[in-house]
């Protein structure tokens, strides 16, 4: 996997990853495959931009010059890419900015009194044992986008706070400070910035490079290939069930790829063999337990095509649910300000395309806006001292953001930003680039600074995102609804690997008293017999239990060396 990191403390003796490159010596700094560029000055002021970024060599030499610390905060933000800043200040200080959509996640650790710190906290992990943190998968557990302050999925990591910079000093001195506040556009300039945004962050992963992206015919991804595909040829790959690709997803893909010359379409059948968890023992570790988990043998697959392809860089859509999808909290902003007119419209409309009376939403809004994302389903699985230690160690989002609508979208898509990161991590396996410029910082900061009443809809698909790629995408493709479901490949799944999902039910996880074994096994059986089941909420379970089985190889994963 390709990571970054450094080191900042007395004089002497510390560690830095075998094979790494050393860019700075005195407050260390090294790069193990991650992309990154840097400029200095004669008084030996250092600045480095880790990950993608479009950021030009004249402006990242006149940051290193002149910046003051505001124009750095604003620079976290102001190219497409998801990138960490790091400045030395050549007098013993080491800033580093966190991105505020959490894609570029930095951790911090202290070794034997050494402040380290990567962009792999399963990196910074193999230094201290490789011991996961019981309380941070408690509230993974309870609720994944929870937020838990100064810990990671590992003892002893911490990670810093997206859209925060953290200060330390060869004297070990160290501070975390909020840098990022979010902005205000009208509609009309958010979607112009939007579509600035899209093509930025497509063009600066594909330039020049034999790239591929997901094509399955919904509109988050038909517009990262068709934006690709004004760059050069890209590989668009579309899955379908085997013997059956006419029809719903297939034709939209059908549609984009006739479209656009450039796009070489690839149709990658799934067959049982690609079933959901099925081949799970073929899981990598990653910083913590991955989304695509239990799909891993599907995603492996794709892989392996995109290696046989000659593909070096892939682009997916993850995030653009998140982003232009939201539920509708934007109701309880409107309850707040007295737009009871608005208020009253969008529950009725939010009412009539869910076919229930919007009384509970108008309740909901005015008390419990919560409830607005969606009611909290109970979790019978998990013990009460994964409830007591969950509720000890999150806290409250703390957003610098408007409105309810606002801090949740910002919460949603800091968790897919930084768990966008693992999947990232899976794909390095096999020598891809993965990027997801979805989560980019720039992009959801231009997302936020939209009105919320105005990225909901309930009369449209994905409002901001359709007017962004309006004239990009054929029409049919901008004007439809929701992309089909696979719920029924976890079924099917769950039956051809019964044995090996049982035993996940009563692992690790029910060793540590986390979850309660019979209830999940109970729930898994129901599933097998066809019982639709909170799928949401039992994949995290499952994937946490396959990543402590493995977690135990993070002291083999990267290697050290002592440096003078």
């Amino acid at each position: 996997m390709g990571w970054f990191g450094g080191a900042v403390g007395p004089p002497g003796a510390t560690r830095a990853p075998v094979g790494a490159r050393l860019l700075w010596r005195d407050c260390q700094v090294w790069t193990v495959g991650a992309s990154v560029r840097a400029s200095r000055t004669a008084n030996g002021r250092r600045l480095a931009v880790f990950g993608p970024c479009a950021v030009v060599d004249a402006e990242l030499n006149r940051l290193v010059e002149s910046a003051g610390l505001d124009d750095l905060d604003a620079a976290a933000t102001a190219w497409p890419g998801a990138y960490a800043l790091i400045l030395d200040d050549g007098k013993g200080t080491l800033t580093l900015w966190a991105d505020p959509a959490g894609a570029c996640p930095l951790y911090t650790a202290q070794v034997n009194g050494t402040a380290m710190w990567a962009s792999s906290s399963m990196a910074l992990a193999s230094l201290l044992g490789g011991r996961p943190d019981i309380a941070w998968l408690a509230a993974h557990l309870m609720s994944p986008t929870a937020w838990v302050p100064g810990r990671s999925a590992w003892a002893g990591v911490e990670q810093v706070p997206p859209g925060c910079s953290w200060t330390t000093t060869t004297e070990g001195d160290s501070a975390i400070a909020p840098y990022w506040r979010s902005r205000a556009f009208t509609r009309s300039e958010a979607v112009d910035r939007l579509r600035e945004d899209i093509a930025g962050g497509v063009r600066l992963r594909v330039d020049g490079r034999p790239a591929s992206s997901d094509l399955s015919g919904g509109l988050d991804s038909s517009s990262l290939t068709a934006h690709a595909a004004q760059r050069g040829t890209v590989t668009g790959i579309t899955y379908h069930p085997t013997g059956r690709d006419t029809g719903g997803d297939a034709d939209h893909a059908r549609t984009v790829a006739g479209a656009f010359p450039s796009i070489r379409h690839r149709f990658m059948p799934l067959g049982r063999e690609h079933l959901p968890f099925t081949d799970l023992d073929a899981l990598v570790l990653t910083d913590e337990p991955a989304p695509s988990t239990i799909t891993i043998a599907q995603l492996f697959s794709q892989f392996v095509m995109l290696e046989s392809e000659g593909v070096s860089v892939h682009l997916t859509g993850d995030g653009g649910d998140t982003l232009f999808m939201p539920p509708p909290v934007h109701l309880a902003d409107l309850a707040r300000s007295g737009r009871v007119l608005r208020l009253a419209r969008d529950a009725q409309a939010w009412a009539r395309l869910h076919r229930a009376s919007p009384w509970p939403a108008l309740a909901a809004a005015w008390a419990t806006p919560g409830r607005l994302s969606g009611a909290p389903l109970p979790k019978p699985w998990l013990s009460t001292r994964t409830v007591d230690m969950a509720e000890a160690v999150t806290a409250p989002h703390i957003l610098p953001v408007r409105g309810h609508a606002d801090r949740y979208l910002l919460a949603e898509a800091r968790y897919v930003g930084r768990t966008a990161a693992t999947e990232t991590q899976l794909a390095a396996a096999f020598g891809i680039e993965m990027h997801n410029p979805y989560t980019d910082a720039r992009l959801v900061e231009t997302v936020l600074a939209a009105p919320s009443m105005d990225r909901w809809s309930a009369h449209r698909y994905k409002p901001l995102l359709a007017d962004a790629v309006k004239g990009l995408l054929p029409e049919e493709v901008v004007q439809r609804g929701a992309k089909g479901l696979f719920t029924v490949d976890h079924h099917h799944g769950l039956r051809a690997n019964e044995a090996r999902v049982l035993d996940l039910a009563d692992g690790h996880l029910g060793d540590l008293g986390l979850v309660r074994p019979a209830v999940l096994r109970s729930l898994l059986r129901r599933a097998m017999l066809g019982v639709d089941i909170p799928w949401g909420l039992i994949e995290p379970v499952l994937g946490a239990e396959l990543w402590l089985r493995i977690s135990g190889t993070a002291t083999r994963q990267v290697r050290w060396k002592e440096t003078a």
